[in-house]
C-alpha cells in the first residue's frame, strides 16, 4: 500500500497508524499520539486508558500469578480486592489469610506467633505475594519489603525501613492503626511508597515481621523484585 507524503503531520501519523491497524502492527486500542503517550507518566499508562485528544490508550494486560495452594487455600477472595485496587481489603484479607494458614492455635487467638511462620506454606505465601505484586505494578508486596530491607541502604534496619516503607514519621514515630488516631496507612497505590503494604503488626515485637521477611518463599521472590 502506496504512502503519500502530506505536508500536515497529522494527516501523516494517522495514514500510518492505519497502515500499522491494517496489517496487524498495532492493535486497535493501542493507537495513540507519540507526544501525548510520552508526556503521561508509565505508573498511569499501565491501568488506565485515555480518551483525551482523541487518544486511545490500553492497559497492558496483567500477567495473573496461578493460586497455586499446599493446602486446598482460597486466594480467589485477595485477588478479587486486588484487581479492584481495593487495597485495604486486600489487606484485611491478607492478614486473615496468614491467620487460617498458620493453623489452629492462630485461628483461636487470631493472630500469627513468630514462631508459627517458618510453618507457613511456602507456596501459599509466594501465591500471596504475587498477586500483591502483580496487581500493584510491582510495588506492593512481602518481597519487596523484603528487598528493600536487604538494601544497601536499609542493610537489615527495621528503622531505617520503616522509613523507606512509608511507615513512620519524619519525626521517627511510626504510623498507627487505633480507634483513637484512625488508620494513617496508605491506601493508594499511587501515592503509598513502594514496599508500603501489606501490613505486619508490630505490637507484639518485630519477631513476626522479621519472620515474614526471611520466609524462603519471601526471599526467592525478592530476587526478582525491581
Amino acid at each position: 500500500q502506496d504512502v503519500t507524503t502530506d505536508d500536515s503531520s497529522g494527516m501523516m501519523t494517522r495514514t500510518m497508524v492505519g497502515i500499522a491497524l491494517a496489517v496487524g502492527l498495532l492493535p486497535l486500542c493501542a493507537a495513540f499520539s507519540p507526544a501525548t503517550a510520552l508526556a503521561r507518566p508509565h505508573s498511569m499508562r499501565s491501568h488506565t486508558t485515555n480518551h483525551a485528544g482523541g487518544v486511545v490508550l490500553c492497559a497492558p494486560p496483567v500477567t495473573e500469578p496461578a493460586l497455586e495452594t499446599e493446602c486446598d487455600f482460597d486466594h480467589t477472595p485477595l485477588q478479587q480486592a486486588l484487581k479492584k485496587g481495593d487495597l485495604l481489603e486486600a489487606d484485611d484479607i491478607t492478614r486473615r489469610a496468614l491467620i487460617q494458614l498458620a493453623g489452629e492455635g492462630a485461628v483461636s487467638r487470631d493472630f500469627v506467633y513468630f514462631t508459627e511462620v517458618p510453618k507457613l506454606p511456602h507456596k501459599d505465601l509466594a501465591t500471596i505475594d504475587a498477586l500483591w505484586r502483580a496487581y500493584t505494578n510491582d510495588k506492593q508486596g512481602y518481597s519487596i519489603q523484603s528487598k528493600i530491607f536487604r538494601s544497601k541502604r536499609c542493610q537489615g534496619d527495621l528503622i531505617k525501613m520503616y522509613s523507606r516503607i512509608g511507615w513512620s514519621k519524619e519525626d521517627g514515630t511510626l504510623l498507627r492503626w487505633t480507634a483513637d488516631s484512625g488508620n494513617e496507612f496508605i491506601y493508594d497505590n499511587q501515592k503509598a511508597p513502594a514496599g508500603h503494604l501489606p501490613l505486619t503488626s508490630t505490637l507484639r515485637g518485630t519477631r513476626l515481621l522479621l519472620g515474614l521477611l526471611n520466609h524462603p518463599a519471601i526471599v526467592e521472590a525478592s530476587k526478582t523484585a525491581p
